[in-house]
């Protein structure tokens, strides 16, 4: 698949951009980066187009250009004036959250709507969480030796790599929710762990905060989608969110938890995402 490096006013920023039409900028989760396209497919079926770059400290972007979650948001905007991208919607997933948060709150001339997917909205109150130890120990200094482990026994054995997954980014009973995999949902969670992973991305992520008053200050369109199973990043963000952003729009996920765009619900999910970005845009 094809990269390029974006010489922006910002630093250089590494991306991907698939598809024709209407911009979707994507902000992507951790153990992500441009090259990860999981769940994409509906959205390039319906018309969109999807610009990915690697946030910054993912990839070959550079840590320095977004420290702080608006100047990640700073450094897409700088992105999308490279590339000459008047407005565009966004898809905050996972880590990837608190950078959409900024985008949509500091720059509502810029971004038309925003879907924030099992996205981090309060990361301050993530060291009180059951699993963020366990999360922050992952990115430790063997993070590469246990990422590359991963990989091989997601290739040899991408069955055990799926219940393994199941059970630390879903609270759904184990054997249920494997047994009501398919085999190109099994296929789809190895092929997750064939991404890179950046441990200096992670630990970068730790330093961005999203205030109260961002939440409120969002006056775009905003579509909230998150399990009340999701393991990784718990149900209490969408609550959060919810709460604090306008006239925000739930749509519920499923028994798969952190991982949205696996299993039977994706389809229900994906057409209520396609159904929002492609709404009549909201005058401001």
């Amino acid at each position: 698949m094809e990269h390029r490096i974006a010489k922006t006013e910002k630093g250089h920023i590494e991306y991907t951009w698939l598809g024709n039409g209407p911009v979707i900028l994507v902000s992507h989760g951790t153990s992500s980066d441009c090259f990860s396209h999981d769940g994409y497919a509906p959205l390039l079926e319906a018309g969109f187009s999807l610009l990915t770059p690697s946030r910054p400290g993912y990839g070959r972007t550079p840590s320095k250009i977004g420290t702080s979650a608006k100047e990640a948001a700073e450094a897409m905007v700088a992105l999308l004036d490279t590339l000459d991208i008047k407005k565009c919607s966004i898809m905050a997933i996972s880590g990837g959250g608190p950078t959409g948060i900024s985008l949509a709150a500091n720059w509502p001339q810029r971004i038309e709507r925003l879907a924030l997917i099992a996205a981090i909205s309060q990361p301050e109150d993530r060291v009180n969480e059951p699993n963020y130890q366990s999360q922050v120990a992952f990115y430790g200094p063997m993070h590469n030796i246990t990422w590359t482990m991963l990989q091989i026994i997601s290739r040899l054995s991408p069955s055990s790599m799926a219940k393994q997954t199941m059970a630390i980014f879903s609270t759904h009973d184990l054997n249920e929710a494997f047994c009501n995999l398919t085999p190109e949902d099994i296929e789809n969670i190895s092929h997750f762990y064939r991404h890179r992973s950046s441990r200096r991305g992670a630990l970068n992520d730790l330093t961005h905060t999203v205030e109260e008053e961002l939440l409120q200050s969002i006056k775009i369109p905003t579509l909230i989608i998150h399990s009340r199973e999701d393991k990784s990043v718990p149900f209490s963000h969408a609550e959060y969110a919810l709460a604090q952003i306008p006239n925000a729009e739930f749509c519920e996920g499923g028994f798969t938890g952190h991982f949205l765009w696996i299993g039977p619900d994706y389809q229900r999910i994906s057409q209520r995402l396609v159904e929002f970005l492609k709404a009549e845009p909201v005058l401001m």
